[in-house]
This record gives C-alpha cells, sequence and structure tokens, in this order.
C-alpha cells in the first residue's frame, strides 16, 4: 500500500534554552481528499462564527498553529478539527520527542536532524508499504545535504517533497499535535489553575481526553497525559509518542 507522509518539528537542535525539547511528527495517511474536505468545511463554518462574534482585527484566522493559539475565539475550531482527524477512519500520527540535552552532537545540526527524520520514516512506514514524504520547509546550510536527496534513499520512500506549511492542512495538523505534545511536557502539571484557562492548555486536554476514547483495546499504553511513551493502537487508528 502506498502513503502520503506529512512531517513537521518544532525546537531547533541547536541550544536554545527557551526550546528545551526537540519533536518531530509523522501523520500517514492512504486517503486525504475526504480529511482535506471535513476540515476545509469546519475552517468555513467556524470563519463564519467569527466574524459574526467579533470585531474585524480580531476576525483573522490564518494558518493552524499550535503557537498561535492565544485567544478562545479559535479554540472550538481547533478542537472540532482535532476531533476530526481522530476520528478519520486509518489515521495513524507518531512523534518522537528528545530532551536536547540528550542529543549526540556528533554530527551539524543539519545532519541531526536528517539523521531523526529517517530514523522516523523507518520506524513507522514498514512491511513493503511505500510512503511519499511530504515535510515542511526547512533552510538548508549551504553545504548541506538535500533533504530530498538524502529521504529518497530509504527504500521505502517512493518520493519527497519539502513545502511551506501554509500550503498543507495537513502539516498544519502535525503542528497542532507536536506542538500540544510539548507543550504538556513543558506543564506536566493540571495544577496551575491560570494555566488551565490558557486557549492552549484547554486543547491539550481536550486531545487527552479524546484519546481516552481510542484505548478501549489492549494494545495501548496510554496513560490519559500525553507526556510519556505510549502506543494506542487499533484496527483502524494509530497514535505514538516516543521518547528517544
Amino acid at each position: 500500500m502506498c502513503f502520503f507522509g506529512f512531517m513537521d518539528e518544532t525546537g531547533v537542535l541547536s541550544n536554545d534554552v527557551a526550546q528545551p525539547y526537540f519533536a518531530l511528527g509523522l501523520l500517514r495517511l492512504h486517503d486525504t481528499s475526504r480529511l482535506l474536505q471535513k476540515i476545509t468545511a469546519i475552517k468555513a463554518k467556524h470563519k463564519g462564527i467569527i466574524i459574526a462574534n467579533s470585531k474585524k482585527e480580531d476576525s483573522k484566522m490564518g494558518e493552524l498553529k499550535f503557537s498561535s493559539l492565544k485567544s478562545k475565539k479559535f479554540l472550538p475550531m481547533y478542537q472540532e478539527i482535532i476531533q476530526t482527524c481522530l476520528s478519520y477512519e486509518h489515521f495513524y500520527f507518531s512523534i518522537f520527542i528528545i530532551d536536547k540535552e540528550k542529543v549526540r552532537k556528533q554530527t551539524t545540526v543539519w545532519d541531526t536532524h536528517l539523521r531523526f527524520a529517517k530514523a522516523h520514516i523507518k520506524q513507522h512506514c514498514k512491511d513493503g508499504h511505500q510512503i511519499a514524504i511530504l515535510a515542511d520547509y526547512l533552510n538548508k546550510p549551504k553545504d548541506g545535504l538535500f533533504f530530498e536527496d538524502e529521504i529518497r534513499k530509504l527504500k521505502q520512500v517512493f518520493n519527497a517533497y519539502m513545502l511551506e506549511s501554509d500550503t498543507s492542512a495537513f502539516i498544519q495538523i502535525v503542528d497542532l499535535f507536536i506542538g500540544a505534545i510539548v507543550y504538556r511536557y513543558k506543564n506536566p502539571s493540571n495544577s496551575s489553575k491560570h494555566l488551565n484557562r490558557a486557549p492552549k492548555m484547554q486543547l491539550v486536554q481536550y486531545i487527552e481526553q479524546e484519546l481516552n476514547k481510542y484505548t478501549i483495546q489492549n494494545q495501548n499504553t496510554y496513560k490519559g497525559s500525553l507526556k510519556g511513551n505510549f502506543t494506542i493502537f487499533g484496527d483502524k487508528f494509530y497514535f505514538s509518542v516516543y521518547e528517544k
């Protein structure tokens, strides 16, 4: 079977105390058109609601990004999109997250990124399946290897392409999930009332609640939090977070 694989990352691999984690997400889909149609309809519906109930300067929706979720006006739209994705048949999402202090700095940041990307693809596209990788665009160092060339060396990959995230709703979906997971790693507790009222934390908690619906099968290690190693694995659903 052939798939599309949408990839995005958060947290630069270089040293930055404000970004202690690096995460790389992969959304694997066989059929994209039906899910895209649903996402587009949700955005159109909520655009009308937001414009009708907001000042003009506050009504811009723009690209779906976890970091941009600063107003509760947009939270219902984000929640509906998340619910639609998680209920979509054969939804397959995986992310690895790493504390950057544990990264072995044997090569350049770019080469390390390529190594992680290739390992993640190999881990989540097996058994003779083929995949085309569409990844969020990153600036390559002048003398660095081309992302597409390196990814196409994998036997599972029949093509690869980098594009701007604003042109792909599915890369934006990956951004929402990896942003939420890293946010939970940075804020592992629900004890702060102020934090619990923040739109970002409310989206994190919403995802956690939605994932509870998919834990009825025995093949899962989910404990109710996006923080930690777990896999939810059913006949038509897969969601995995693992720490490297």
